[in-house]
């Protein structure tokens, strides 16, 4: 008896929580942006010819509009930096001619421009640079899309409100008056037909108005639903938890109409994997945390399978990183709960799901996952195979401010780690703020991921083709072993390199907090042949002025 009021509470409380995880999944969905949470922003840091630059990307979120690029020159002084923007299926030859950019004023450091972009779509962004040191140009991948609509402010609409009544008033006095007085001789008075007919003239042409303005209204409604129509969307996903073989099993099965018919571009690995999962502890006591980062196997065109490694229960924040091959980043949301009970055959009228054990994958050997206690910005994290991480700012913290964010790594004696590739990076940093409302995945490059920055490049030079899996994941795996090898050889040299190292113990991650609050990051770094994972929390101010330092 007892085993079989345990059976009904188990099933209960499975289906509790996957009512818990619709409601949260539904709480989340609505921050979805592309292919971070909360935000459109493309952070990049690379080498521009002879300059070091850091270009920093706003998209306004609205198409069609203007968007701010700014391009800061780490060192030297050039002469001239222009920007220009081409769709990754057209290129720069169905591309409009580059825009100069200009100094801001006050930090000559900072060259700034607003680009149009009259479509939402993929674009490869040029940001060339010139001057003695040597011309160069990088290439930073950037996503528009509609994802909100602009309400109007107060003050513009009371003007405009003032402007149309007056037009509206001018046009009925100057049908009156040409109706009453049009025909009658100067210095006479008009007839009373007159007066009469052209009363009746400025009602006749009040109600026209009345229509034109009223069709108006309806135009502008049907206009602005299919400009919501049009926005960009979350992907419709369901992740579930289950036991197979007495272990967690993770299934995210995407059920988005778009992705089922094949309506968007094949998916590619990004560092070897075809994506990248994070899952977040979201509740808790409120100074610890755990981090999972893990990389599914794909066993169906929309399905994604990962065992869960041995992490605690509780609520769970997913986001799943996908790189499509048109260069569209983009980021699955949903929560789980763990451990989740297995549904019961029969009880209430449950369903029995069955997950086969030939389609669970191992855990990938760079899978890591830790339970983590944050300090914060600037105090020593102790790692659990011993030493220290650090993480500091190299400007003050405030939204909208581009900076790097440097992780310093020592041994237990204090002397400098060296730290060893990471997925053919110097490492990786997650950014959550706490309400859940930005997530991002930071490269040592930034926010643009190499791999749609070389697909982009590819495409410039005619190459075209949508390759199938096979095809890419060994193009793409022969140019990470070759990233690999080039950081390895960099950070065994002490030396620097903007896309991968700071140097052998530190990694320099360029950022820019897109709104203010309460932030966590967590790094994970390499080292001793073990993944090393530590927090930080990290409090951003209300913007100042951006690009200032």
């Amino acid at each position: 008896m007892t085993r079989v009021r345990s059976v009904r509470t188990i099933a209960r409380l499975s289906r509790m929580g996957a009512r818990l995880t619709l409601l949260s999944s539904a709480l989340l969905a609505f921050v979805l942006l592309s292919a971070h949470v909360g935000t459109n922003q493309v952070v990049f840091e690379g080498q521009a010819g002879g300059y070091p630059v850091r270009v920093l990307i706003n998209p306004p979120g609205v198409v069609p509009a203007q968007v701010p690029i700014a391009v800061r020159v780490l060192s030297g002084t050039p002469s001239r930096v222009t920007v220009r923007a081409a769709q990754w299926n057209v290129g720069t030859k169905g591309a409009p001619p580059a825009e100069d950019a200009a100094i801001v004023p006050g930090d000559p450091g900072v060259w700034a421009h607003d680009l149009w972009i009259m479509t939402a779509s993929i674009y490869a962004v040029y940001v060339a640079v010139e001057g003695p040191a040597g011309n160069g140009t990088v290439v930073v991948p950037m996503q528009t899309s509609a994802t909100r609509t602009l309400g109007m402010e107060r003050g513009m609409a009371a003007v405009l409100i003032a402007l149309g009544t007056l037009l509206v008033a001018g046009m009925l006095t100057i049908i009156g008056a040409a109706v009453r007085e049009g025909p009658v001789a100067p210095g006479q008075l008009p007839p009373p037909a007159r007066v009469r007919g052209a009363r009746i003239a400025i009602g006749a042409g009040a109600a026209l108005l009345a229509l034109a303005l009223f069709g108006g209204s309806k135009w502008w409604d049907v206009e602005e639903r299919a400009y919501e129509r049009r926005m960009l969307k979350p992907i419709a996903m369901q992740a579930s938890v289950r036991l197979v073989d007495a272990e967690r099993v993770l299934t995210m099965a995407i059920t988005d109409s778009l992705w089922l018919t094949n309506r968007f571009a094949p998916v590619m690995p990004d560092h070897g994997k075809l994506m990248h999962l994070f899952l977040i502890r979201a509740d808790g006591a409120e100074g610890t945390s755990v981090l999972a980062h893990l990389h599914p196997l794909r066993v169906h065109a929309d399905t994604f399978v990962t065992r869960i490694p041995p992490m605690t229960a509780g609520r769970y924040l997913l986001f799943g990183d996908l790189l499509l091959q048109n260069g569209a980043q983009r980021t699955l949301v949903d929560t789980i709960d763990l451990p989740v009970a297995p549904v019961v055959p029969g009880e209430d009228g449950a369903v029995a799901t069955v997950v086969s054990s030939a389609v669970v994958p191992s855990l990938d050997t760079d899978d890591a996952w830790s339970a983590v206690t944050p300090v914060p910005l600037g105090v020593a994290y102790r790692l659990a195979s011993g030493g220290t991480m650090v993480l500091t700012a190299d400007a003050r913290v405030d939204a909208e401010r581009d900076l790097r964010l440097v992780a310093t790594v020592t041994n237990a004696d204090g002397s400098l780690s060296t730290l060893a590739p990471y997925m053919g990076m110097g490492g990786h940093a997650m950014v959550l703020r706490r309400d859940a409302g930005v997530f991002m995945h930071l490269h040592p490059m930034g926010t643009a991921s190499m791999t749609a920055q070389a697909q982009l490049m590819r495409r410039e030079r005619g190459d075209t083709a949508l390759l199938d899996s096979a095809q890419l994941s060994a193009a793409i795996a022969t140019a990470e072993m070759a990233t690999a090898e080039m950081a390895t050889a960099e950070m065994a040299s002490g030396g620097s390199h903007a896309a991968h190292a700071a140097g052998p113990s530190a990694l320099a991650f360029p950022f820019a907090f897109p709104t203010a609050g309460a932030y966590r990051v967590f790094v994970q770094v390499r080292r001793n042949d073990a993944i090393e994972t530590a927090a930080f929390d990290v409090s951003v101010g209300e913007p100042v002025r951006p690009f200032t330092r």
